[in-house]
C-alpha cells in the first residue's frame, strides 16, 4: 500500500469523520459543562504551582516538538493547493475548529478521571472489549510509528542542516539512516531494554518546561526584529481566506486539514491526554483544566509560531518556497530562524527539537506499555519494531508516515468519541 492510496483512504474517511466529530464534540461538551458539578463530588484542594507545573510539563513534553512544526508547514503547504498563495487561511480553519475541539480535552479527562478507568478500560466498559482491542492497537500504532516518526523526520532535518551550514557535511538517504536516525533508535533501545525510560522522561519533562519558556522567548525576540512584518502576516491571513478560489471550494478541506492538524499537535480526542494524566493526584475537575490549557498551548505555539516564521521567510528569502517536501519546508523554516536570529535563535530550535523529539519517542512506550495487555518483553519487542520500521519510513517515505498517522487518528479518534458519546448518553438516561 502506497502513500497515494493512503491519501485517498484519508480523504474519503475524514470527509465523513468530520461531521461526525464536531457534532459528537459538541454533545459531549454541552453534557459535561452542564453535569460537571453533579457528577464530580471531590472535594476541591487549592491548586499549587507544584502540581501545575508538573502535570503541564509531562502533557507539554508528549505534546510540543517537532511533529506539530511538521504538521502545520504541512498544512500551510496543504491550504496553498486549494488556492492561497501563503496557505495561512488554514489559521481561521484552525481558530474555528478549536471551539468544539479542544473542549474535547477537558472532557474525555474528566469522564476517565471520575470513572477511574484509562480510556481503553473505559472503552472496553462503555463500548465492548473487541473495540478496545482495536482501539488500543491504533494508539499503539499512532504513537509508536505515526507520532515517533514526525519526531526522527524533525531530529535528522536538524542535524543535517547544522552538519551542511557549518561543517559542511552533506548525509545522503542511506547515510542519514546509518548515522543518524539508527543510533537514535539504538540509544532508544538500551534505555527501554535497561528499565530506565520513566527516569529519562521524569528529566526530559522538567528540562523540556524550560526550553518551552527558552522557545518563547525566541519568538517574542524574532517577533521584535520583525515588527514589520507584522501588518503583512495578519494581511496574509485575511487574503488568504478571503480569495475566492480558496473560500469557495477550501472551506470543507480547510476544517479537516486544521482538524487534523489539532488532533496530531495536541491530541485532543485521541485519550492520551486522560492516559497521561490517569495517575494525577489533581481533582478530576482540576485536572481536566490543566490538561486544556495544554492544549491551548500546544495549539498556540505551533500555529501561530511556525506560521509566522515560516510565513515572514516565504516573504522575504527568494531561496524559500511552499516545498511539497517535508524535508525542504523544515529547511525553510530554520534557514528562516538563523538568518533572522543567528547562532542563538538557531541553538535554542535545535534543542528544542532534539529534546522534545526524543521525549516524545521514549514517552511513546509509555503509552503502549498502558495500553497492551500484553507481557512486558513483548511489549518491547512491538515498541522497537515499530520505531524502527518508523525511523526507516521517515528517511525514504516519509509521506507513507504522515498519511498513515491521519488514518490512525481517524481509527483511534471515532472510537473514543463515540464511546464518550454513548457513556454520556447513557449516565443521563439514568439520572
Amino acid at each position: 500500500m502506497n502513500s497515494d492510496l493512503i491519501y485517498q483512504i484519508n480523504d474519503y474517511s475524514w470527509s465523513i469523520y468530520l461531521p461526525v466529530l464536531l457534532v459528537l464534540g459538541t454533545y459531549v461538551n454541552f453534557m459535561v459543562l452542564k453535569n460537571r458539578n453533579k457528577w464530580d463530588n471531590t472535594n476541591s484542594v487549592p491548586l499549587t504551582f507544584a502540581k501545575v507545573k508538573g502535570s503541564l510539563s509531562i502533557s507539554l513534553g508528549s505534546k510540543i516538538g517537532t511533529g506539530a512544526i511538521i504538521g502545520v508547514l504541512a498544512a500551510m503547504w496543504q491550504g496553498s493547493n486549494q488556492g492561497s498563495s501563503s496557505g495561512l487561511g488554514i489559521i481561521v480553519w484552525t481558530l474555528l475548529s478549536m471551539l468544539v475541539l479542544v473542549p474535547i480535552s477537558y472532557s474525555e479527562v474528566f469522564l476517565t478521571q471520575i470513572t477511574k478507568l484509562t480510556p481503553r478500560q473505559f472503552i472496553n466498559k462503555k463500548l465492548n472489549p473487541k473495540l478496545g482491542t482495536i482501539y488500543g492497537l491504533g494508539l499503539v500504532m499512532l504513537y509508536c510509528f505515526g507520532f515517533v516518526g514526525f519526531q526522527l523526520t524533525g531530529i535528522q532535518t536538524v542535524v543535517r542542516f547544522v552538519s551542511n551550514q557549518y561543517f559542511q557535511i552533506q548525509f545522503s538517504t542511506t547515510t542519514t539512516l546509518a548515522f543518524i536516525i539508527v543510533p537514535i533508535l539504538v540509544i532508544t533501545a538500551i534505555i527501554i531494554l535497561s528499565r530506565n525510560h520513566q527516569f529519562f522522561i521524569n528529566i526530559l519533562s522538567f528540562v523540556i518546561f524550560f526550553v518551552i519558556v527558552s522557545y518563547i522567548l525566541f519568538f517574542l525576540a524574532f517577533l521584535f526584529l520583525t515588527a514589520d512584518f507584522i501588518p503583512v502576516y495578519f494581511d496574509q491571513i485575511i487574503n488568504s481566506v478571503t480569495d475566492l478560489q480558496s473560500a469557495s471550494t477550501g472551506i470543507l478541506v480547510g476544517l479537516i486539514i486544521a482538524s487534523q492538524r489539532i488532533i496530531q499537535i495536541s491530541e485532543t480526542s485521541l485519550g492520551t491526554s486522560a492516559l497521561a494524566s490517569f495517575n494525577s493526584k489533581n481533582t478530576p475537575r482540576q485536572e481536566s483544566l490543566i490538561q486544556t490549557l495544554a492544549t491551548l498551548i500546544s495549539i498556540g505555539l505551533a500555529v501561530i509560531i511556525t506560521s509566522y516564521i515560516y510565513a515572514y521567510g516565504l516573504e522575504t528569502f527568494d531561496n524559500i518556497t511552499i516545498a511539497d517536501n517535508t524535508f525542504d519546508r523544515l529547511i525553510g523554516f530554520l534557514s528562516t530562524i538563523y538568518s533572522v536570529t543567528g547562532y542563538a535563535g538557531l541553538f535554542i530550535i535545535v534543542c528544542f527539537f532534539i529534546l522534545s523529539g526524543f521525549s516524545t519517542i521514549l514517552g511513546s512506550f509509555h503509552f503502549l506499555d498502558s495500553t497492551l495487555n500484553l507481557s512486558e518483553w513483548n511489549r518491547i519487542y512491538i515498541y522497537l519494531i515499530l520505531i524502527f520500521i518508523s525511523g526507516t519510513l521517515s528517511v525514504f517515505d516519509f509521506n507513507l508516515v504522515f498519511e498513515a498517522t491521519n488514518i490512525l487518528m481517524f481509527i483511534v479518534g471515532l472510537i473514543n468519541i463515540f464511546a464518550l458519546s454513548v457513556a454520556i448518553y447513557k449516565k443521563n438516561k439514568v439520572n
